[in-house]
C-alpha cells in the first residue's frame, strides 16, 4: 500500500484532502503591526514534526530508525522529547503514549497543549511551532475508531491547520495494509474538518521484523513517509503561522472585550450620577482612555492628535454614535424607566458600541487587512460598526431592562451585563 498514497493530484487518496493550502497565512501587508509581522517573519529553522499515538505503537522505534546513528536528543519535559539529526530536514518531537484509561489520556493531551501554548506565550518563534503531525496507529490492532480521532484532536486542537499524516506502524501483512487504510479513512471521514488536513495514510515497517527462522519482513514505507513529509512541510510552516496568529488574535480579542466591559461599567456609573447627562462630553475622557487602551492591545502607538485616533474620538458620545443613540431613544414609545437608569443605559451603550467599533478597526489594521492611513475607511467603519450596534440594539436593551426593572431595582452591574450581552 506504500506506493499508493502519493500522486500529483490527491496526495493520499483520502476523500476531501486534495492538498488544500492554508489561507491567509502567506501574505502580509506593509501596514501590518510590528508584533504580527515579527511573528509571521520569524527566523526560519528546522520545522517540527510531532509524533503522536498510543503507547507501544512504535513511535520511538520509528524515530530511532530514521535518525540512525546520527541521533541528537534533547529532553524538553518528562512527557516530551525532541530529536534532531543531520540526516533529516526536520526535527521530531516524541510524546508520551495515549495510554488506555481516562487519566493517562488527559495527561498526554495536556502535555502537548501546555508545550505549544507556553511556546507561543514565550514568543519562541518558529523553533517551537508544530508544522506537521504524524499520528501513529498500530497496524496489528483493530481498535481504531472515531473515539481515537477525537482523542487525537483534543491533543492537537491548538494546531488546527497543520498537515496530518497517519502512519500505520507494524504493517507486516500486505492484506491488512489495505484494510487498515480503509479503517482510518472511515474514522477520519466522520470529522470533515480533520479530513481536510489529512494528507496521507502510509503503512510502514520501521525495523526488520522476524516472523520465523529465516523469514523476516524488511523495513517498508519509510522512503514514502519522508517524501510525503518533505512535500507537505512548506504548507505546514504556513499553517502553523496561521494557527499562532489566530491564537494571539483570539487572546487580544478576549482582553479587548474585557476592557470594553470595564469601560461600559464606568460609563453606566457616570450616567447614574446626579450630574445632568445632557452633554456627551462627560464621557469623552473615558472614551479616550478606552481607545488608548485598545490601541495598546493591538500594538499601536496612541497619538491623540493623529487623524486615526481623532476620527475614533469624534465618533463617540459627542459625535455620530451619541447622536444616533439619542435619535433611537426618541423613536421608542412609552419608556418607563427612571431618568438616571435611562442615562446609564445610553452612556453604557455608547461606550460599548464605540469600543466594539474600535476593536473591529484595530484588528483589520493589526492583521494587515487595512491601512491605518486610510482615514476615510476608518471613519466609515467606525460609523457602520458602532452606529449599527446602537441602532439595532438600543431598543432591545431598553425593553429587557424595563421588564427586569419591573421586578426589582437594577444594579449597575446588571445594567452593564444586559448592555454587553446585546451590543456584541
Amino acid at each position: 500500500m506504500g506506493g499508493q498514497n502519493m500522486s500529483s493530484g490527491n496526495q493520499s487518496g483520502v476523500p476531501g484532502n486534495q492538498g488544500k493550502m492554508a489561507q491567509g497565512a502567506g501574505t502580509v501587508s506593509p501596514q501590518v503591526s510590528p508584533g504580527y509581522q515579527n511573528m509571521m517573519y520569524a527566523p526560519v529553522s528546522k520545522p517540527n514534526v510531532v509524533v503522536i499515538g498510543n503507547s507501544g505503537v512504535g513511535k520511538t522505534t520509528l524515530i530511532r530508525t530514521l535518525l540512525a546513528d546520527s541521533e541528537f536528543q534533547t529532553e524538553i519535559t518528562k512527557e516530551l522529547r525532541l530529536y534532531d539529526g543531520p540526516n533529516l530536514q526536520f526535527r521530531l518531537i516524541d510524546t508520551i503514549g495515549f495510554e488506555y484509561g481516562y487519566l493517562n489520556q488527559v495527561k498526554a493531551i495536556n502535555a502537548i497543549k501546555k508545550w505549544t501554548k507556553d511556546s507561543v506565550k514565550n514568543n519562541n518563534g518558529s523553533d517551537r511551532q508544530i508544522n506537521m503531525i504524524w499520528y501513529c496507529i498500530d497496524g496489528t490492532s483493530k481498535r481504531f475508531a472515531k473515539r481515537n480521532v477525537d482523542m487525537f484532536l483534543k491533543s492537537t486542537s491548538f494546531w488546527k491547520s497543520v498537515p496530518i499524516i497517519v502512519v500505520i506502524t507494524k504493517s507486516y501483512s500486505k492484506i491488512e495494509r489495505d484494510e487498515n487504510v480503509r479503517m482510518v479513512q472511515e474514522a477520519f471521514a466522520k470529522n470533515s474538518k480533520t479530513s481536510l488536513n489529512l494528507k496521507a495514510i502510509i503503512p510502514i515497517v520501521a525495523s526488520t521484523y522476524r516472523i520465523d527462522q529465516g523469514v523476516s519482513i524488511i523495513p517498508y514505507g519509510l522512503d514514502e513517509l519522508l517524501m510525503a513529509t518533505n512535500f507537505y512541510l512548506p504548507e505546514g510552516r504556513l499553517a502553523s503561522m496561521q494557527d499562532v496568529g489566530r491564537y494571539r488574535l483570539t487572546q487580544k480579542r478576549m482582553m479587548s472585550h474585557s476592557l470594553v466591559g470595564a469601560s461600559t461599567l464606568a460609563a453606566a456609573t457616570i450616567g447614574l450620577s446626579p450630574i445632568p447627562f445632557s452633554d456627551g462630553a462627560l464621557l469623552t475622557p473615558l472614551e479616550i482612555a478606552e481607545i488608548k487602551s485598545l490601541a495598546k492591545m493591538y500594538d499601536m502607538q496612541f497619538d491623540e492628535k493623529s487623524s486615526l485616533f481623532q476620527s475614533m474620538i469624534e465618533a463617540g458620545a459627542a459625535g455620530v454614535v451619541g447622536k444616533t443613540a439619542l435619535g433611537v431613544l426618541n423613536t421608542i414609545p412609552g419608556i418607563n424607566i427612571a431618568a438616571e437608569v435611562l442615562n446609564a443605559i445610553v452612556a453604557g451603550t455608547i461606550v460599548a458600541a464605540l469600543g466594539e467599533g474600535c476593536i473591529y478597526v484595530f484588528e483589520q489594521i493589526y492583521t494587515g487587512a487595512k491601512s491605518a492611513n486610510d482615514i476615510e475607511w476608518v471613519k466609515k467603519s467606525m460609523e457602520s460598526e458602532a452606529v449599527k450596534r446602537v441602532m439595532s440594539r438600543l431598543q432591545p436593551i431598553i425593553t429587557e431592562l424595563q421588564a427586569r426593572s419591573a421586578t426589582h431595582k437594577l444594579t449597575t452591574k446588571e445594567i452593564v451585563a444586559i448592555i454587553l450581552k446585546n451590543i456584541k
